[in-house]
């Protein structure tokens, strides 16, 4: 809505009743891109909507399927050869967690996203797409859109802590690991990176956390003079072994 005011002989429009717009690129919102980009122009169905969830078991890794067209995100540039972001990018939201996750084609022409298993808390986890239009010529207005909450029941038994956590002031690694049982066995078999044995530390755990220390002293009695080791994690019952989870750690803070 538009006013005029009269201020000393000089008339000024003052303009009431208009909130920001909403970003765009190359002259098109979200919702106009959303509608490009899709497989199917003729579907009103949202496009970031999760429609397959495929889980990997022998290579730890869970994929999603969304209806967006990988060609035509490659063709617009949103996205590289090989889903590699260039002007976009997709992410996972997992129990209200964003994590990265890369992009590739799948034989239908629609898009995959996938990430690691152990990004999952053990029973049922809340999951989103979110996709995101970069804007060159101003980075504070990007176009940002997210699919509706699908649901995936992740088997897990053991999920370790993404990042270990490294107290200095002990001079010690903390082993963290959550598990969907309260009663089991575990040992955590520690590797270098070019998986030599420097050390296992087992225990046994009654309310389903893994809480370990590790003063970074090794089998040989000698400190571990590394940045980076992995922890391969072996869960247990009496005599039945339920889980091996393999993590790459790093000794200096996050």
């Amino acid at each position: 809505m538009k006013k005029l005011l009269c201020l000393a002989g000089i008339v000024v429009i003052a303009v009431t009743g208009c909130g920001p717009k909403e970003p765009t690129r190359q002259g098109h919102t979200m919702v106009q891109w959303l509608n490009t980009l899709k497989a199917n122009t003729n579907s009103s169905d949202d496009p970031l909507k999760i429609v397959q969830i495929i889980n990997d078991d022998q290579s730890g890794n869970v994929e999603f399927e969304v209806p967006m067209s990988y060609d035509l995100l490659a063709a617009h540039e949103i996205l590289e050869k090989d889903g590699m972001e260039k002007n976009g990018k997709f992410d996972l939201i997992i129990n209200s967690r964003a994590f990265s996750t890369g992009c590739w084609r799948a034989t239908n022409g629609n898009c995959i996203l996938g990430c690691d298993a152990n990004d999952f808390t053990p029973g049922t986890n809340q999951v989103q797409v979110e996709f995101f239009i970069f804007n060159p010529s101003n980075m504070d207005r990007i176009l940002m859109a997210t699919g509706p909450i699908a649901e995936f029941v992740s088997s897990n038994v053991c999920r370790a802590n993404e990042h270990v956590t490294f107290d200095y002031s002990k001079g010690e690694a903390v082993l963290w690991a959550d598990l969907s049982i309260q009663n089991a066995s575990f040992s955590i078999e520690l590797l270098d990176t070019n998986a030599n044995h420097i050390k296992t530390i087992s225990g046994i755990t009654t309310n389903g956390v893994i809480n370990e220390r590790w003063n970074l002293i090794g089998d040989s009695g000698k400190i571990y003079p590394h940045d980076s080791f992995n922890a391969v994690y072996h869960i247990a019952l009496v005599n039945s072994l339920l889980q091996t989870k393999n993590q790459t750690n790093n000794t200096q803070s996050p």
